[in-house]
């Protein structure tokens, strides 16, 4: 059988603080380690009571000291966090700078001026054809003139240069 734990060694075992942490917690109460011995529970107190649980916990998720226990855990988890989200800004940062990340707002505005625009071209497309069909009796004939008509107003809209110059226009006005 081995020789048996001195106290500050289960008082250590006993808050998960190291032992240079418990004899200093124990000297700022004028407590001896024979009065620990004789009074465990009371020793026990002082010491949880005594011990900086920031300190402890920060010297412990900096690899420094023993103890701890949980608020290391929460403590490491969060700095982690921080290091991930900071990470995540400086890509969102650096993609923007690069052209490979668009303002929301930007492509929302596009999205409306294209919709806009797409509607204003069909919703015109009555008054362009009403003359050019007016005497047409052949079903053939108004079917292409309305066709073509159609195929014009898409054909603008599907132009990327007159439709991004467009638009470029409209931004700046």
């Amino acid at each position: 059988m081995g020789r048996p734990k001195g106290v500050v060694r289960r008082l250590a075992d006993e808050t998960g603080l190291d032992q240079a942490t418990i004899r200093r917690g124990l000297a700022e109460a004028g407590t001896s380690e024979q009065a620990c011995e004789a009074n465990f529970a009371q020793a026990l107190e002082i010491v949880r009571a005594l011990a900086d649980t920031a300190r402890v916990v920060g010297h412990a998720a900096n690899g420094r000291g023993e103890g701890g226990g949980a608020e290391v855990s929460a403590f490491a988890d969060a700095k982690a966090r921080r290091e991930i989200q900071q990470v995540r800004k400086l890509e969102i940062q650096n993609a923007k700078a690069e052209g490979r990340l668009i303002d929301r707002e930007a492509v929302t505005a596009t999205g409306m001026h294209i919709i806009a625009t797409a509607r204003t071209a069909l919703l015109s497309l009555g008054y362009r054809i009403a003359e050019k069909v007016a005497d047409k009796t052949d079903v053939n004939e108004i079917t292409r003139i309305v066709e073509n008509e159609v195929r014009d107003v898409l054909g603008v809209l599907a132009d990327e240069e007159a439709f991004f110059e467009a638009l470029e226009i409209d931004a700046l006005s």
